[in-house]
């Protein structure tokens, strides 16, 4: 696996963001179809730079809505995507729960992708943040635009 410091000095920036929403995507289906109302996935987020000149990381979210509160078991959830990405090429995961005590999973991909998943405080869905893999932003594009 790249470092996590590391640039895709190949990747541009709509190829950072369509990896980050299909990784969004795929963690999604993890939530059993039965029990989703709804999902959202943000067609535009922010850039977050990485280290390097230029280097930034496209940032997404993605929201599933459950039709009951509280539909799934987190720890499960949990547990199922890190033994899915644990020791798939490319990828590592580890439990992370976060700081209000929620499960939570945190798979971390090539060139300093990151991606966290966990079920939303009221227990009525999950939530999906994603940081791209670290590009290189071309001259002429504003780091502090939406894209």
């Amino acid at each position: 696996m790249k470092r996590a410091s590391a640039v895709d000095t190949s990747l541009t920036l709509q190829d950072a963001k369509a990896t980050a929403m299909r990784m969004e995507t795929d963690l999604a289906k993890f939530v059993p179809a039965e029990v989703v109302a709804s999902i959202d996935q943000r067609q535009t987020g922010v850039l977050m730079s990485c280290s390097g000149e230029r280097a930034y990381q496209w940032t997404g979210q993605t929201k599933i809505a459950y039709r009951t509160p509280a539909a799934i078991d987190p720890d499960a959830l949990v547990d199922e995507i890190v033994s899915t990405y644990a020791d798939r090429p490319g990828f590592t995961a580890r439990s992370e729960p976060f700081p209000d005590g929620q499960p939570g999973v945190h798979v971390i991909g090539e060139y300093g992708a990151g991606y966290l998943v966990n079920e939303n405080v009221d227990r009525t869905g999950v939530e999906i943040l994603s940081f791209s893999p670290c590009f290189v932003l071309p001259e002429g594009m504003w780091p502090g635009d939406h894209y």
